[in-house]
């Protein structure tokens, strides 16, 4: 049924009761009811008064909870102090400055900082605060010109992942007329000449065409539509965005994603080519000189390029290049990864040589610095190592030493610079930058967070590997109060993801610190299949037809965590966003006995129809389609949350939920969780045991999660933690 045909029945009492009759058939002759296909329109009439009963029932929920105003409180109090970013170098002879990104402490958006060098005191380069009074504008990718003597940026309203992009003159510090639009996925990649740059985009979306739609409008964002026809354009610095050339498109292949990379040495222009979010890419080559007489002769169409690599076999990024000879990372017949060289005057595959071979641990990043050394990343059991090789001949120079077990969460240098910079994060250490000089080959510490009470020696991090139901160690990361015994009822919260080689290495979150000290609690991180921990092989173990082996490591992790006295189904509390939200949700339907409480955060919920909705489609390398085949449909339908929802047997209840959305999520729509929480809420309507609530938080000006604001992120820890303590029966502590 449609909106409108619907419309006279939706009430406000029984916000669920509204039921569509639509079903569709999938490969194989199956039939699937979808009684809420209705929610997914986001401007309707419906959707929007099932919108307001869910916020009402949700904050008179919330309201009531007698520790919401307490967490509040203390996480505020806990993130209350100075954060810096990694520091950069950017720009030649006057405009070579470093620059970093810091937050005072309760900002909404960090602010960009600068100094000439790293004994000035900084300045402000840039506030994004200064851009919305409710911190909900946020920066985007950016980029500096070569010189320094420009820099070009995006804004994001609301969480979008739409980014207007803007153009900065840093001589005369005035911010330039130069605006484009409908800029999304996209890196910014200026000629080495300052005379513009290449961005990627998309055509604006059929539901705000007419809309007159402007970056801060509150519609962009909201929409549904896929995106598709993603193009390169080329942006002269001056020029209207109207006159923008088009550089590389391919109108028969709707679903790709392009994005351009000038080479370090400004003569190369690389077109990297993907068709999913799969760690795979095709590699075309253009000289700049040639691009630059496309751009000047105005015939229109794409830009002519030496395809090196014209296949989705294996991924290739860019580290560097030798006039011909460049070189990658990939996991080419490596699925943990190594640096290889190739040269353009035989491009061929079978030319290809190795310069750092595959090895045991996961190489997870590589740049160049100081002309002839490679910074490389290693991974390890889902912590990390720092190492520098050489680009001559692919030798380790030395290991640089970090603090403890952690995480390198960034490293930035550049090819003609004698110093690179790194931070290093664990579960409790806040994060500490360093500089490293390559005339002495030694680490300076440049700046250190320091949290207000906090001290690492209070916790203790331990990591244990289970043993999942096919045989397979899996290992998680298990942070509490230092000394504590368990005795089987520790409120303890289980974080999973499991998807996309996304890799869960230790990172700092001053709100976790306080959920162990004021529940006296337990946090518990299970590096499951699907993620990149051990390579390609650990994500391939958990994608399509294999997902469900995710699921099973997470509820072994529960299972682990159980026997071995950490707690108790009635403590436990377990919390994912977007893949993570469906790993959640998966193991709920699968599961209610494991656990008392569940938090499903942006998660892909319908997984028959995520590839219909904005960048859905790109998913279907980790997950399948439910159109391709009956082998996938019944994959996907046997997992999907929305799809199987019941009421347990017996006198077991499902775990109080509390799914958590926003408005402006154009990643994962919010349809995928509105569709679930009505079902769920539908499913349990009248039954006297289900006594744990299910419920909806629905955020206003808000997406996926990347340029949220302070405030928001603190509401909503506060009322999910709150959640977490009235659900698990959790007392928790004002004085710790």
């Amino acid at each position: 049924r449609s909106q409108e045909d619907t419309a006279m029945s939706f009430k406000a009492d029984d916000p669920n009761g509204l039921r569509g009759d639509t079903i569709d058939e999938y490969p194989g002759g199956n039939k699937v009811e979808d009684p809420y296909r209705w929610l997914e329109d986001p401007d309707g009439a419906d959707t929007t008064k099932w919108v307001e009963a869910q916020v009402k029932t949700t904050n008179a929920y919330l309201e009531k909870l007698e520790t919401r105003a307490f967490l509040k409180e203390k996480l505020t109090a806990k993130y209350d102090y100075p954060k810096t970013g990694c520091p950069f170098r950017r720009g030649k002879g006057d405009m070579d400055r470093y620059y970093f990104h810091k937050n005072d402490g309760l900002q909404n958006q960090y602010v960009m900082m600068t100094q000439k060098t790293l004994a000035d005191p900084p300045t402000v380069f840039f506030d994004p605060n200064t851009l919305a009074a409710d911190g909900t504008k946020s920066l985007g990718p950016s980029a500096f010109s070569k010189s320094g003597k420009f820099w070009a940026y995006g804004v994001s309203a609301s969480g979008s992942d739409w980014n207007t992009i803007y153009v900065k003159d840093l001589v005369t510090d005035k911010t330039l007329e130069d605006k484009v639009e409908w800029v999304k996925f996209s890196g910014i990649s200026w000629l080495h000449d300052d005379s513009g740059f290449f961005y990627s985009r998309y055509p604006e979306p059929k539901a705000l065409q007419g809309d007159n739609v402007e970056g801060d409008d509150v519609k962009r964002g909201s929409e549904t539509d896929s995106n598709l026809n993603m193009a390169v354009y080329f942006h002269k610095i001056g020029d209207p965005s109207s006159k923008d050339v088009l550089i590389y498109s391919d109108p028969s292949t709707p679903k790709w994603m392009f994005r351009a990379t000038v080479s370090s040495d400004g003569e190369y222009v690389m077109i990297f080519v993907s068709e999913s979010t799969a760690p795979v890419n095709r590699l075309f080559i253009a000289k700049v000189s040639d691009v630059v007489a496309h751009v000047s002769s105005g015939k229109g169409g794409s830009v002519a390029v030496n395809k090196i690599v014209d296949n989705f076999d294996a991924g290739y990024d860019y580290i560097t290049n030798e006039g011909e000879t460049f070189y990658f990372t990939t996991n080419k017949n490596a699925p943990k990864y190594k640096v290889i060289s190739l040269n353009l005057s035989s491009p061929a595959e079978e030319n290809f040589k190795d310069l750092i071979p595959h090895k045991a641990d996961v190489l997870s990043d590589a740049m160049c610095v100081n002309q002839t050394l490679l910074i490389v990343t290693y991974m390890k059991d889902a912590h990390e190592t720092l190492w520098i090789y050489s680009l001559k001949d692919g030798s380790v120079v030395q290991e640089v030493k970090l603090p403890d077990i952690g995480s390198v969460a960034n490293c930035t240098g550049r090819k003609e610079d004698d110093e690179f910079f790194y931070s290093f994060a664990g579960f409790v250490y806040p994060g500490s930058k360093f500089r490293f000089d390559l005339k002495t080959m030694k680490s300076t510490l440049v700046k250190e967070d320091k949290v207000v009470d906090h001290d690492p020696d209070d916790f203790q991090t331990k990591q244990v590997f289970f043993t999942s139901k096919d045989g397979t160690k899996v290992p998680m990361f298990i942070v509490c109060k230092k000394g504590k015994e368990f005795t089987g009822d520790t409120c303890t919260l289980l974080y999973g993801y499991g998807g996309f080689s996304i890799s869960i290495t230790p990172s700092f979150s001053p709100f976790r610190t306080v959920f162990i000290k004021h529940f006296d609690g337990c946090l518990a991180v299970a590096n499951i299949r699907g993620g990149g921990e051990y390579g390609e092989e650990w994500h391939d173990a958990g994608i399509k037809l294999n997902k469900q082996n995710g699921f099973t490591d997470f509820q072994c992790a529960a299972e682990y965590l159980i026997e071995n006295k950490y707690t108790n189904p009635s403590k436990l509390a377990i919390n994912g966003g977007s893949n993570g939200g469906l790993l959640v949700g998966a193991c709920v339907n699968q599961r209610p006995d494991l656990f008392a409480c569940a938090i499903p955060q942006v998660g892909v919920m319908d997984m028959l129809r995520f590839h219909k909705f904005t960048i859905g489609y790109a998913w279907c390398a980790d997950y399948g389609c439910s159109e391709e085949d009956e082998k996938n449909f019944k994959n996907l339908y046997g997992i999907s949350p929305y799809h199987n929802i019941k009421v347990p047997e017996g006198d077991l209840q499902y775990p109080a939920v509390l799914v958590t959305t926003a408005d402006h999520d154009d990643r994962v729509v919010p349809l995928h969780s509105m569709k679930y929480a009505a079902q769920l809420q539908r499913t349990f309507e009248g039954v006297a045991k289900q006594t744990r609530p299910l419920l909806i938080r629905i955020d206003v000006k808000a997406g996926h999660g990347a340029g949220k604001p302070t405030s928001k992120i603190i509401e909503e820890v506060a009322d999910i933690y709150a959640f977490i303590a009235a659900n698990t029966n959790t007392e928790c502590k004002k004085v710790v």
